[in-house]
């Protein structure tokens, strides 16, 4: 952009991402912008921006020839999270995990 002459036009863009913006905005909001925004960033980008624990992540390497970036950047390199019997009650009880016990 800084190459470009000072009257020259932004182009067009291909999608836009509207957000209501006050002072009473909460933007931690899961449902009302963090989850738009991502769909929104993941349509532009074309991948998947989920986070996933490394079982998951174990899963899709062997599955599937894209990994998703969470997976790449955590699981391959040895940075994932680190579990406890209590985070994985939690994601069994919410289906993400299968109870092998």
């Amino acid at each position: 952009m800084r190459l470009r002459p000072p009257d020259w036009p932004l182009p067009r863009p291909n999608a836009i991402h509207h957000i209501v913006e006050d002072f009473l905005t909460d933007w931690t909001a899961p449902n009302a912008h963090i989850l738009p925004l991502r769909r929104f960033l993941e349509n532009c980008l074309g991948t998947d921006l989920r986070n996933f624990f490394a079982e998951s992540c174990f899963l899709f390497a062997f599955t599937h020839q894209k990994l998703p970036p969470s997976c790449q950047q955590g699981y391959v390199r040895m940075q994932g999270l680190l579990g406890s019997q209590e985070l994985r009650q939690h994601a069994v009880q919410a289906g993400l995990l299968q109870d092998y016990t």
